[in-house]
């Protein structure tokens, strides 16, 4: 039999928002909010990214992640 473990939650969106105001991102973590101009908040998401393939590597999945595939031929008929 082939077991399902459900993994903990560590965020949820009660405790974490991101929004925009202007030219800043705020990011709500419980209530604590940090403001970012939005090139530091698009180089921190290229940080976080990153760190996340790296510890998806390190956790032996090599999966792809596909959302979507479709052929498009005929659509301007």
């Amino acid at each position: 039999m082939i077991a399902i473990h459900n993994k903990p939650a560590v965020l949820t969106p009660l405790n974490l928002a991101v929004t925009s105001e202007g030219e800043s991102v705020i990011i709500t973590v419980g209530d604590v909010p940090l403001r970012f101009h939005y090139e530091d908040a698009l180089k921190i998401s290229q940080w976080i990214r990153m760190r996340a393939k790296e510890a998806k590597r390190r956790a032996g999945d090599m999966s792809r992640h596909w959302s979507a595939l479709a052929t498009i031929d005929g659509v301007m008929e």
